[in-house]
């Protein structure tokens, strides 16, 4: 064998070994049940489906925890993370990263005081009257305001979003269900004290940043080829 082509198939072999080291660097938003922390461990069912996917893409990777949403994005436009997950689509985010096929689907659901029977989520006077609210820097905070909701100030804290609901500083909040019944739960409060009504249901997927993918130009199409395997795999072993 000649000796350029010895050292090609070398230099070749090393480079695809280091591509398979590296680490990807993911953000992970603290929002139970979907990804969080517990006693210093990465938990949830958002965290477990990604971490699967990777396993299955020999993709190693280091999670660190975010306090919210908009933490992510930020460090997404610094360039110091490569990923994060998961998250619903938006126009900002789509500026800084690609958005992957769904892992998850989400449901964004209106939360308010049992005793307040005055209120009807999807009703004309709910919308130009009730004083509502979400987590600040997401995309829910963003789309109250897009569809001219009476959005009040909101709180980066997930879990102060029910303290402003349980202290009557706002009329209804909207967070996925499986959030609210989670946290009610982690605080002892029982849920039967509140109404929920489903608004809309949105794929959950991972984001990854295009300055990572312009190193990568092959990742994305692996990541949701990996993705589909993921949904067949689960899809096969659900009860009838």
């Amino acid at each position: 064998m000649p000796k350029f082509l010895l050292c090609f198939i070398l230099w070749l072999a090393c480079t695809q070994n280091a591509s398979a080291q590296h680490s990807l660097r993911f953000l992970m938003p603290d929002y139970p049940p979907y990804t969080y922390q517990e006693n210093g461990q990465n938990k949830g069912i958002g965290y477990e489906a990604v971490a699967m996917i990777m396993a299955d893409m020999q993709q190693p990777m280091s999670v660190q925890l975010v306090p919210h949403f908009g933490h992510a994005v930020t460090d997404m436009q610094r360039g110091l993370a490569d990923g994060f997950f998961l998250a619903t689509e938006s126009a900002e985010r789509n500026k800084v990263a690609e958005y992957s096929e769904p892992v998850l689907m989400i449901q964004w659901t209106w939360v308010w005081l049992k005793q307040r029977t005055d209120l009807l989520p999807g009703s004309a006077s709910f919308k130009h009257k009730a004083q509502v609210s979400a987590q600040s820097n997401s995309n829910i905070h963003r789309w109250l305001k897009e569809h001219n909701y009476q959005v009040t100030a909101g709180t980066t804290d997930i879990r102060g979003l029910l303290n402003l609901l349980r202290y009557k500083r706002v009329d209804a909040i909207l967070l996925p269900q499986l959030t609210v019944t989670t946290l009610l739960a982690e605080q002892g409060t029982d849920a039967a004290l509140y109404s929920f009504q489903q608004e809309i249901n949105l794929p959950f997927a991972i984001y990854i940043n295009n300055i990572y993918l312009k190193k990568h130009p092959q990742f994305m199409l692996e990541l949701n080829a990996a993705i589909r395997r993921y949904q067949a795999r689960t899809h096969a072993i659900q009860p009838d």
